[in-house]
Order: structure tokens, then sequence, then C-alpha cells
């Protein structure tokens, strides 16, 4: 074991009056359970399937087609013989018989063309001739472009000592290169489940246990840790920590390899009885000393498919499970990650398809039958028709699937302490554009490329929209705590879609739901800090009236919403909150976000100020930096802002309310000769207000400045001024017409 201790300031503030608790918590107001406190001390461990690997490059492989090239094996368009393989071998006999994975990684330069097949990836016994496993990978299949993505397919080897051969075969329509290809041993795809398991059992009573999965996007193995203050010992071996933890073990819950999504059924299980998910192949091991674990429940040959595991989990666990959250986790990509976190909570896993026959009408029983403000954690099948589904029943998605550590995270303190919006620029006839760096509504995307994109040296030095997710004050509040104490002026905190989870407000099942949705966010934004949303209803679809105007009502911190309906304009909801379609939804790299620019800026005519939001995605490597260079070609008819400062200053230009900076002199019960007067003072549902000129502004204002009604264009000379969703408290009121000033006065209790 080897110790390691990290402290900063800023960590040892974090921990100060941390307590130790024995359990879960979860009131009812949460979206998610508090964990008890995270030790000082975390037991850190490295998570991942052993590979037996080849370089594409290398004396054991064979090519038909294709060249070297630096770092593996290239294949270009217009130069390289198509309808070939590229790669085949390596007729390896030591892979041990049974279930194994076979992984490619893969490279191509554009993801975003028409969606043709790239390659066929293949698994070939060369001693018999029979092909295990078989895949077509199109062009859009790669979720980033220019860099490695890692391609599985699982296989099971018959017998020992046969021939292995992996084969990617070149379609010729796209640039392909290989840097590898490997077999992940059977053992090691169940160590993930095990220690997946072994984290949720120990973690739920007090989080001890830290691991590391990293892949490209990962924040590297102590990041979190040193970031967090938290000290480490570290296993090399990590079976030693079942023997620390064997008393808080009950035993095993043994999965069935031939119907894999058992896993799912076992993790439910080992949360319930404190016990650890096990492969029929590490029994062995695992009853025999020094682990001497019993088998509690063996459901090898029970289920004679997919949806016969999920009736069960639906018949006999959902009724005594928390329906508050619902977690979809892949048995064969999810092996570990949030695999934990759900084994701490005992929560029902599933992976059921909405567009498949028999999954969909299953997967409505479960969501029917969440409460109003319930989760689903994970991900799903597919993005589009997953949150599709659960916005249909007023569920949101909180994307996690490959979040690694939640229990840890779970267990920080929970204060949380945003910074102030610093002082936005003055307004001039100028472009204002505003950066955001899209997904914050991902967990795992801020637990891992989030964390290691801030660290970009660039940071800082162009005004950047940072999404991520309310709901990390449950789930991630110390690292909600980092990114707020660690943020600049430009690192401006917003939330990602649509608020406190992934939904689309379109598709909510009524207004009440609509409202317990939008007030909830109003509730989780607040105390996160976070005064812009990015709404999405689909990759592309707009706000419908009524979502924007029940933000408009129930969310008065915002200062604005962005739409992904590019080029959708301008919309002003209850004349009070405005929301802007993006110029760009999902820009993959710099050029992008130039051609985009120059085109919400054409006609523009240096009368007025435009407005303008370009919104990038991570997975193509946009970062800092990136924005820095297209920040750096705009002219001097730009300027880039804060999104947060856009929307103040689009609010200036459309005279909907920004920061008042009247003087507290101007303020008075009544105006200068008592020709307007406001009435009763305190009141608590209506303000009555008395000689204002028609076709006057009325504003009201708390006292940091924050616009919370605007009512355009006031048609009565004496007319009420409805206050009811205003709390208890003293407020400003603004007049602004032939007649302008500004009065205090105050909103009281209802009686």
């Amino acid at each position: 074991m080897i110790r390691h201790i990290y402290a900063s300031l800023f960590a040892i503030a974090l921990l100060t009056n941390q307590s130790t608790i024995a359990q879960i918590k979860w009131p009812k107001k949460q979206l998610l359970p508090s964990f008890p406190a995270s030790a000082q001390n975390q037991d850190h461990i490295f998570l991942r399937e052993l590979n037996t690997l080849w370089q594409a490059e290398g004396p054991q492989l064979s090519h038909g087609t294709g060249r070297l090239e630096s770092d593996g094996w290239l294949c270009q368009t217009g130069i390289d013989e198509p309808n070939r393989h590229m790669l085949y071998g390596p007729y390896e006999t030591n892979i041990p018989a049974g279930p194994n994975v076979a992984e490619f990684r893969l490279k191509t330069d554009n993801n975003t063309a028409n969606n043709d097949p790239v390659v066929d990836i293949d698994v070939r016994n060369a001693s018999t001739g029979e092909t295990l496993a078989f895949r077509t990978i199109t062009r859009q299949e790669f979720s980033i472009a220019g860099d490695y993505v890692n391609f599985t397919l699982p296989f099971v080897i018959p017998a020992a000592g046969q021939s292995m051969e992996l084969r990617v075969f070149w379609h010729g329509t796209a640039y392909t290169k290989v840097d590898w290809v490997s077999i992940q041993q059977n053992h090691s795809s169940a160590e993930m489940y095990l220690f997946a398991s072994l984290k949720g059992v120990v973690n739920k009573t007090k989080p001890r246990i830290f691991s590391y999965e990293g892949d490209a996007f990962a924040e590297g193995p102590y990041t979190w840790l040193q970031s967090l203050g938290l000290s480490y010992t570290e296993y090399p071996d990590k079976w030693q920590l079942i023997t620390k933890y064997r008393n808080e073990l009950k035993g095993l819950i043994v999965y069935d390899p031939d119907q894999i999504h058992t896993v799912n059924l076992a993790t439910i299980l080992a949360g319930n009885k404190n016990a650890l998910i096990a492969s029929p192949a590490l029994i062995e091991r695992l009853t025999a000393a020094p682990y001497n674990l019993p088998v509690l429940v063996d459901l090898r040959g029970q289920f004679p498919s997919k949806l016969a595991v999920y009736q069960k989990i639906y018949n006999t666990y959902w009724p005594k499970t928390d329906k508050r959250v619902l977690i979809g986790l892949s048995p064969d990509a999810h092996k570990a990650s949030l695999r934990e976190y759900a084994t701490a909570l005992g929560s029902a896993v599933i992976w059921l398809d909405p567009n498949v026959a028999g999954e969909s009408e299953l997967l409505n029983q479960f969501l029917s039958s969440m409460p109003d403000g319930a989760n689903h954690m994970g991900w799903w099948p597919e993005e589009q028709p997953g949150v599709e589904r659960a916005s249909s029943y007023g569920i949101a998605t909180i994307a996690s699937d490959y979040a690694t550590n939640l229990t840890m995270h779970s267990g920080m303190p929970r204060t949380v302490t945003p910074k102030p919006i610093p002082p936005k620029p003055a307004l001039q006839n100028k472009i204002y554009v505003g950066f955001i760096l899209s997904d914050g509504d991902n967990l795992q995307y801020i637990e891992h490329l989030m964390r290691k994109l801030w660290n970009n040296p660039d940071r800082g030095s162009v005004p950047i929209g940072w999404t991520v997710s309310p709901a990390m004050l449950d789930a991630m509040p110390g690292a909600l705590q980092y990114y707020w104490q660690t943020a600049t002026d430009n690192d401006n905190l917003i939330s990602g879609p649509s608020g406190y989870g992934y939904a689309y407000p379109n598709l909510w099942p009524g207004q009440k739901a609509l409202n317990e949705f939008v007030s909830k966010t109003e509730d989780y934004n607040v105390r996160a800090g976070l005064r812009v949303i990015t709404i999405w209803n689909t990759i592309t679809g707009g706000i419908d009236q009524k979502v924007g105007k029940t933000f408009a009502v129930r969310a008065p911190s915002l200062l604005g919403l962005t739409a992904q309906n590019t080029g959708g304009g301008l919309t002003i909801y209850n004349d009070r909150l405005p929301g802007l379609a993006l110029s760009c939804n999902y820009c993959t790299d710099e050029q992008a976000m130039k051609d985009h620019i120059a085109s919400a800026s054409a006609g523009w005519n240096r009368e007025e100020p435009r407005f303008v939001l370009i919104q990038a995605q991570p997975w193509t490597d946009v970062k800092p930096s990136n924005f820095k260079n297209v920040a750096a070609s705009l002219g001097d008819d730009y300027v880039v802002v804060r999104p947060d400062h856009l929307f103040q200053l689009l609010r200036e230009a459309e005279n909907i309310g920004g920061v008042t900076t009247a003087a507290l002199a101007r303020i008075d019960s009544s105006s200068l000769n008592n020709k307007l007067s406001i009435y009763p003072n305190p009141a608590s549902d209506k303000l009555y207000l008395n000689g204002i000129k028609h076709g006057s502004d009325v504003s009201v204002f708390d006292l940091t400045g924050r616009l919370l009604i605007n009512k355009r264009k006031w048609s009565a000379t004496n007319g009420a001024l409805d206050i009811t969703l205003l709390q208890p408290g003293t407020y400003i009121l603004k007049i602004n017409g032939a007649v302008s000033t500004m009065m205090r006065f105050v909103k009281r209790s209802a009686q």
C-alpha cells in the first residue's frame, strides 16, 4: 500500500465541520439522497478491464490495404484500395474459454457527414472458421472526430486453445485509422461488477473506496482527491479490500453470463443484501479462504429472456423500491461506473428500449408508477427516444452512466457559495457573442472531461458559459463548490438542459407537472448560483409558449433561456423573460463557430446591438483555447461576453429589465407632487397604482436589482398589479414613462 496526502486551503475549508453519518438520508424535497460524510482518507484502486492488446502497426497483425502512419494503420479515400481488410490477426490461442470482449480503437476525421458504413469489425474463430461476433460501424457512430473512439464486440470462445482473429474491413467511404485492437479477458470484466458492488456496499455507510476507471476523456487518477483535499491509500491489489471489509459483506449474488441482464437484477440484490455481484468464474475464489463468502442467490438458468429479468424486477422488487429514482445501465457497457451508486441505493436498475415492442410497454409501467419529481439516472439505449419517453411522464433524466465515484462525491459537504455576477460592460451598438460549452447536464462529463478542460491554460482568457447540473447540489456538492471557488470572472456557470435534469419540457404531461418541474429547477438553480438555462426540446427544437411562460412566472431569478432551434430568434415570455435561439446549437470545431457567427451577423447595420449565442460540444476536443482562437478572429464590431452578461445586455436593449442603478435617494413612498401613488403598502396580493400615464412601463425589482415583474405599456391610469407570486419582503417599483419614478413597497404574508 502506498499512502499519499494532499491538502489545500480550499479543501481544508471544504471539509470543516464534516460529521460522520451512518446512513444515507433522502429528505422529501431533495432530488437525490445525501450520503454519509466521505472519509478523509480514501482507499484508492484502479478499476479497469485487463486487455491483451496488439498495436495496429505491430508484427502480430496483417493488412490487405492501407499504410503505416505514426501511431497506427491508416486508410484514406482516393488513396487506398477499398473493400479490403485493413487489419487482421493476431491468431492468439491463449485467450480463456468463455465470455470475452474484443475492442477496436478507431479514428475518423468527420463524424457529421452522410452516415455511410465506414468499417466492419468482427471476431473470427480461425480454428473453426466461425464468426463469433460482427458489427458494422457507420460514420455517425464515432462520438468524436479527429480522436480515437473505442468500439467493443462481446463474444464467447467455446473452448480453450482456439485461434482468435480480429478483423477490420474498410469500405473506403471515410478516412479511418486503427490504433490497436485488444481482447478484454473474462475475469477482468467480472471484476468490474465485483468491485463496483463492493464500493456500493461499503460506501453506503461511509464512502471509503475511490476507483479510477479513466479513458481518453478522464481527468486523471488523483485529480478529484487532490481538488477536494482528500488523502488516499493506494491498493495495487484491489482484492485486499474484500478482506479489509469482509465483516460488512454477507455473501454473493451470482449472475448468469448466458443472460447478462441478470447483472442488473444482481445489482438490486447486492444493495439489499450487502452482497457482491459475482461471476460464476469467480465463485471458487470468493467462497474459499480468506474470503469465505457464501452464495446467497444464484441467478443462473432462471430467465429465458431479457424481458423476463425486468418483469421479475418490476413484479417482485419494484414495489419495495424507492421510486424517486430509476437507473438505466447496460450490463455490457456499464460494468462499473454508476453501478456502485445503484448498489448503494438498492435502486431498480433496468435497460429497456422504448423503441422495442415488449420492452416499451414494460418501461411505461415503471415510469407511470414513479412519483412527481422522480428522476431517471444513468442513460438510455438511444438518447432522444429515452428522454422523450421519460419527459412524457414528467421524469427528467440525470445523465450519469459513466460517473464513477458518485458515492464519494455525494458525501462531500453540501455548502456551496456561488460567486456574484461581475459588472457587465456598457451597452453599445456591437455584436455581442456568448460562448457556451454544452453537455453539463451529464454528471460524468462534469466529473471527467469538464474537470480536464478546467485545467486548460487558456481558461479565464475568454468568457465561457460552462453548463453544469443543478443536481450537483445533491450528487456532487463538493465538486460544484470547487468549480465556483476556482472560477475566474470569465467562467460563467449556467444550467445544462433543461433545468435540474435533462428533459424536453414541451412534452411535460400537463401544466401542474410543468409548474413543479420549473419551481424545483428554480429552487436548485438559486442555491447553485445558475441564472441561465439551456433548454432542449430535442437537439433542434424550440420552446413552446406555455413552457417559456411557466419559466417566466415560476423562475424569477433567471436572466434568460437558450433554445435549440437555430435561427429562431428572440422570444420574450410574459414581458419579463427572454428566450434566445442559439446561432449554433452543437458546434464541433473552430471553423463551425466562425461560420455561424458570420451567418448570424449578416445584415447588421451598426445602428443597434445584436446578440449571438454559440454552443459547442466538448466531445470533439473543443476547449477554452478554441474559444480564445475564435474570439481573436473577430473584429472590432464584436464583443465576447459571458452568457449572463449577454442576457443582461439584451434585457437593457429590449427594455425588459436588468440591474437597476438608480440612487436610493430617488426611492420614496410616493413621487414628487404626489402625482403617482401606490396602496396598500404593505400589500399582500394586489398593489394598486394611481396616476400612471397611459403607455408607461412598470417594473418590480428586489433589493439586489433582480427584475421580477415587467409590465410594458401599462394601459390603465389606476390599476392593480398582481404581486401574488412575490415572496414576503421589500421591493422596488420602477415606473418609466411621461412621469418616471421609483418607489419602495413591502409584500406581506397573506392573511
